[in-house]
């Protein structure tokens, strides 16, 4: 579709939507919700059960009103929260490669496991039976009334996962009314880098991946999302019923559409100064190894189209095909009510449906590595091989001294071939089946059934049964089966002369197998035939179920003379019981369960019991210098079922020497048990990167002239024979075998935060809190990352780190084939502690007071200065291997962890029905980890990664009022199109894509948007 066609659909969508949404109505708050907003209703803030009328929170929290997802045009939740500077991007919509189809949060960059997600002060459910950390799209966007974001511990309030912090999404209860609301967007982008589109002219042949030239402007990634609310009260306002729908669907955005993305860039020139067209071995047509040593043969040889062996390699540019953006399609319903029937019982539930479909994509898949052939399993090519041309049965066998004769039996029955190129192994991409596709749904049901009242005296009770259930389904195409292609590439003639699977040849009576078709990969394409054949699709099934059942009860002890001596305000009080339970169930098919490295089912749960409490004491009130001063504790104590105790606590002081200063610190010990997955996970081989090196190389052993020495080299498991043959992977990935591990321990946290808050009176409107934080996690789960292991092998030998790498006992590859990798069990291992500084000022004034009679200004600056970001690998690790990753990215550092980032809000309202607001959004600079001193990190690197470059992004948003039922929002983000920055390293397993970091930085373009609500 052309980029004129794009504009025109979008104009067209516009018109509807305006168009159907301009119908007379009006929305409403209920008198509750007014009351409650006034502050003369008791309140409860994020981080404490207890609720009060004038509670202030010990621990720093950043709110987000729902405006802010107006003002943004935020279809997905994630887009929204990511935004702030607390916020580290993790899964979401541009994960493409190893994608769990979830949207997910993760505070201070400590990973989402560590983040607990709250709707209501109530938990969310296990995001799905592949992948734990809570789903976002679970969320009901219509409903948020605010999204409070708590960093440090609060697992003594909340229990387990809360040691980055809590992300608590308020919802609105007391909705009268109707309301509809429908938007659109979409991305706008100007391919304008000359240089990039001259690499892309200059390689399109050399390296494979037919992509085009992307078009000078593109529109693409097509949002649409329709939402409707409605509720009422009952009996005057005693109860409400609020209910919602919704329905989003998100077009999906391809690499090819951006020229600093349709390639996989590699690093050249001296030093690696400029960017390079590279990508995958695994190539079309197919590259081989000679692994076998045969002499006389080059290590890397590869195919011709036109049926010719040549040295050397290609790589494959597989990135055209990957999504930079999944299409995505959800819906969702639900409803919440209560009723007071009196003081002392009000009912209340919650129930809430969500179906969300993703697809993921990425390039056609790998034939790799060794394909057995003959009788004995032997790995090689049998050059009786018909498809291969002379030239090719020369270059490989017979200038080798092998045969390319058959064997045949008394009977003129074929036996077998009389010579085997043994151990060459061959990396071939799967171009005829396909891009790869993993179709993920999520269905996921909640239900809330409560209620809370008043018991007597000073106590108020809160109780309620929790009950959420996700369910998974999984399809994965585009992959081939290992087997059946070994099958069809040890293809022979027969006695008739016909060319078939060697299965199926006379001599094989008892293994035919009649769909075999014979695969050649050594020129050309592949036949329909073999390629059907090869094809294999697989699928998982699973679900994950949370039952919790909490009953709370608090007041306020001042009723019952529980008071200060220097206060006016009793001592507040909550306390409880709290039961949980997680259990997944997660189901491979058979083909899955049946491959070389097996992916096995988990079934499994964890539960607790849990008592906690919670004491708030006003120690001085109305004192000279203590206009208050107050205490704060809190205690949790938990016992699992799979065998361990822990015990939190919270400990805080609010200090007001007058009314416009507060002071406020606390220390908190905070836990995280081990989730069911990470306690009984299988064993699975994936893809990890390892840290870039002098001369492009990955693997120091690898390359005619391996970095590393080879008495180091032999400490990984390096032969004589393999040093100096090894093949290196271009696009930087290496087998990883990652499992689980029943006997692991609870993490402990340790958080200190001190703070201050002002709102000076001589300037109404402004608030700054300035909060210092800092976190350090004990007892990690997780496993040791690879560069850690062969560095520490490499240099001194140590048997633990070398018995976590093997190599390929063939090729001593570490990425060919499935025998050679690194072992990444889940154990406990170091810590990992981060410290900084949050910033956040609001300042609200109204110009008319100034006698300009032009509206009102608002302010809001939420800024982040990172401190420190150090990871101590081992509870025993040496100085030497102790790193901080402040202001790095890459290697052991992975994502960028900038020393800086800010959003800073301004908006105008000239007249109640308009308002114009912009918004800027910047993340400072980041150097790759190995320009780094520290001993750890340092090491060579291509000078194109020396540096992600600092960004600064502008949004401007407008919104008009027809009038009171009617509204208009329209806006666009990244306003100058701004590019992000480029590395040849973003590790795919730590959220990079397309060469950079699209969960983190804009990496789509402008992105346009309009929306229409209307109500009654």
């Amino acid at each position: 579709m052309t980029n004129r066609s794009h504009l025109r659909r979008f104009l067209l969508c516009s018109a509807v939507m305006l168009g159907g949404a301009a119908m007379p109505a009006m929305a409403q708050e209920s008198p509750a919700d007014a009351t409650a907003a006034s502050g003369d209703a008791d309140i409860v803030i994020t981080g404490s059960r207890i609720r009060s009328p004038n509670l202030e929170s010990v621990s720093p929290v950043t709110t987000v009103a729902a405006e802010e997802f107006a003002i943004r045009g935020t279809v997905r939740t994630e887009d929204l929260v990511n935004q702030l500077p607390q916020v580290f991007a993790a899964q979401g919509a541009a994960n493409s490669n190893e994608a769990t189809g979830t949207a997910q949060v993760d505070l201070r960059g400590l990973s989402p496991s560590r983040t607990l997600v709250l709707i209501n002060g109530r938990r969310l459910p296990y995001g799905s039976p592949k992948n734990i950390p809570s789903d976002l799209n679970q969320v009901p966007t219509p409903l948020i009334q605010s999204v409070e974001v708590l960093t440090g511990g609060a697992s003594a309030v909340y229990g387990s996962d809360a040691i980055a912090g809590v992300v608590n999404f308020k919802l609105m209860e007391n909705f009268s009314g109707v309301r509809f609301t429908g938007s659109i967007g979409g991305f706008q982008h100007t391919n304008d880098r000359d240089e990039l589109r001259d690499l892309l002219d200059r390689n399109n042949a050399a390296v494979p991946g037919a992509y085009l030239k992307p078009d000078k402007n593109v529109w693409n990634g097509f949002t649409t999302e329709v939402s409707a609310v409605f509720g009422g009260n009952i009996d005057e306002g005693r109860g409400n019923v609020t209910g919602y729908a919704t329905y989003r669907k998100v077009n999906a955005i391809l690499q090819k559409d951006y020229d600093y993305s349709a390639c996989a860039l590699g690093a050249t020139g001296q030093g690696g100064s400029q960017f390079s067209c590279s990508g995958s071995a695994t190539n079309d047509p197919a590259n081989f190894t000679n692994a076998g040593r045969i002499p006389g043969l080059p290590t890397s040889f590869r195919a011709t189209r036109d049926g010719q062996f040549v040295p050397g390699s290609l790589t494959y540019n597989f990135a055209p095909y990957n999504y930079y953006q999944r299409p995505d399609e959800r819906y969702t319903l639900g409803a919440n009510a209560h009723y007071e029937v009196n003081e002392n019982f009000t009912p209340y539930f919650e129930v809430g449906f969500m179906e969300d479909r993703s697809v993921a994509q990425i390039a056609p898949g790998t034939n790799s590595a060794g394909i057995t052939v003959g009788a004995g399993s032997i790995s090689g090519i049998n050059c009786d091989n018909p498809f291969l041309s002379a030239q090719q049965a020369s270059y490989l066998c017979t200038s080798r001294g092998l045969s390319t004769g058959s064997i045949y039996d008394a009977a003129g029955n074929y036996a077998g071939p009389q010579s085997v190129a043994t151990g060459v192994l061959v990396a071939r991409r799967n171009v005829e089946g396909g891009n790869r596709q993993d179709d993920i749904q999520h269905q996921s049901y909640r239900i809330v059934v409560g209620a809370r009242g008043d018991i007597g005296g000073p106590f108020k009770y809160d109780v309620y049964g929790l009950y959420s259930k996700v369910n998974y389904r999984s399809r994965f195409a585009g992959d081939a089966n290992r087997q059946r292609t070994a099958n069809a590439f040890n293809a022979v003639r027969n006695s008739a002369g016909q060319i078939v699977c060697a299965i199926n040849a006379d001599a094989n009576p008892n293994n035919n197998d009649p769909r075999c078709s014979p695969l050649n990969y050594f020129s050309g394409a592949a036949s329909q035939d073999s390629v059907d054949y090869v094809a294999e699709v697989k699928s998982i099934t699973g679900d994950t179920n949370l039952v919790n059942i909490v009953a709370a009860v608090d007041g306020n002890l001042g009723e019952w003379g529980f008071t200060s001596p220097f206060a006016n305000t009793g001592v507040a009080v909550a306390f409880g019981y709290e039961y949980r339970k997680n259990a997944v169930d997660y189901q491979p098919d058979e083909i899955y369960q049946a491959a070389a490295s097996p992916e096995l089912p988990i079934s499994g749960s964890v539960a607790v019991k849990e008592l906690f409490g919670e004491l708030i004491v006003p120690i001085v009130e109305d004192k000279p210098f203590f206009q208050s001063l107050s205490f704060e504790g809190a205690y949790r104590y938990s016992d699992y079922d799979s065998g361990f105790k822990t015990d939190t606590y919270k400990l805080g002081l609010n200090w007001s020497p007058v009314r416009d200063f507060r002071f406020r610190g606390s220390y908190q010990r905070a836990v995280r048990a081990p989730n069911v997955i990470e306690l009984f996970s299988s064993q699975q081989l994936f893809e990890v990167e390892l840290t870039e090196n002098a001369n492009g190389s990955y693997d120091p052993c690898s390359g005619a002239n391996p970095i590393a020495t080879f008495a180091q080299c032999a400490r990984t498991g390096v032969t004589a024979g393999q040093y100096g043959n090894i093949v290196d992977n271009p696009a930087g990935q290496f087998n990883s075998l990652i499992g689980g591990n029943p006997d692991l321990d609870p993490e402990t946290a340790k958080t200190l935060s001190l703070g201050a808050v002002f709102e000076p009176r001589f300037v109404p409107g402004l608030t700054i809190s300035v909060d210092y934080f800092d976190i350090k996690v004990e007892n990690l789960v997780g496993s040791v990352n690879p560069n850690l292991s062969i560095a520490n092998c490499l240099a001194s030998g140590d048997p633990y780190f070398c018995s976590l790498i093997q190599r390929s006992p063939e090729s001593g590859s570490l990425w060919q084939g499935e025998n050679g990798f690194f072992r990444r069990f889940n154990v406990n291992t170091g810590s990992l502690q981060t410290k900084g500084v949050d910033v956040v000022v609001d300042y609200r004034m109204n110009l008319d007071d100034l006698g300009i009679n032009a509206g009102r200004l608002n302010f809001n600056l939420v800024g982040t200065y990172l401190d420190s970001y150090k990871t101590v690998p081992l509870p025993n690790s040496p100085q030497a291997d102790v790193y901080e990753c402040k202001g790095l990215y890459a290697g052991l550092c992975g994502r960028p962890r900038p020393k800086w980032r800010h959003k800073f809000m301004t908006t105008w309202s000239p007249a109640d029905r308009f308002s114009l607001t912009g918004t800027w959004r910047y993340v400072s600079s980041v150097q790759i980890a190995q320009t780094s001193s520290q001993a750890a990190l340092t090491g060579s690197f291509s000078q194109v990664n020396r540096e992600l470059g600092a960004r600064n992004y502008f949004d401007l948003a407008a919104a008009f009022t027809v009038r009171k039922d009617l509204t208009f929002r329209a806006g666009v983000n990244n306003l100058f199109d701004k590019d992000p920055p480029l590395t040849t390293t973003a590790a795919i397993e730590d959220g990079g894509n397309g060469n950079t970091y699209p969960q983190f930085y804009d990496a789509a373009g402008r992105y346009f948007f309009l929306s229409a609500s209307v109500g009654f």
